[in-house]
């Protein structure tokens, strides 16, 4: 009976006293009270990483559209994980290059280092991509 009793009151302690990791607290948005993230260094950095594959894709197919990552980070600036979006001059959903793109793009982004911001929430950043005439017109 006592060991039932020390199990019953055990149990809920802990149950609930299981850690987070810091990937899987709450996202903020980006721009929200003051958090401000962002890469040290910002658009020049970004350029910088993309600008091999900008180079490199020249006959992206569908011809036109805008790719859209979504990375988080942590509130320690640790990469978390990626969302992508990949609309064509129509906004309608679509895949560049059957889903090849992406993949070198989502590996670029992972690579990217040093996320700062100015508190210590988690949050995301939005690294936008311009499509025109089969090229990477523009990272923004």
């Amino acid at each position: 009976m006592k060991k039932l009793l020390a199990l019953i009151l055990i149990f809920p302690i802990l149950a609930f006293s299981q850690e987070k990791n810091e990937c899987e607290e709450y996202t903020m948005p980006y721009w929200a009270f003051g958090i401000n993230s962002q890469i040290k260094g910002e658009k020049p950095i970004l350029r910088k990483a993309f600008k091999n594959i900008q180079l490199s894709e020249t006959d992206i197919t569908p011809k036109n559209g805008f790719i859209t990552l979504r990375v988080n980070i942590s509130k320690t600036g640790k990469f978390c994980d990626i969302e992508t979006f990949q609309i064509d001059e129509n906004y309608e959903n679509i895949e560049f290059n059957n889903g090849n793109l992406i993949t070198k793009l989502e590996n670029i982004a992972i690579g990217i280092k040093d996320w700062q911001r100015d508190k210590d929430y988690k949050t995301y950043n939005i690294i936008r991509l311009k499509i025109k005439n089969g090229k990477i017109e523009e990272v923004f």
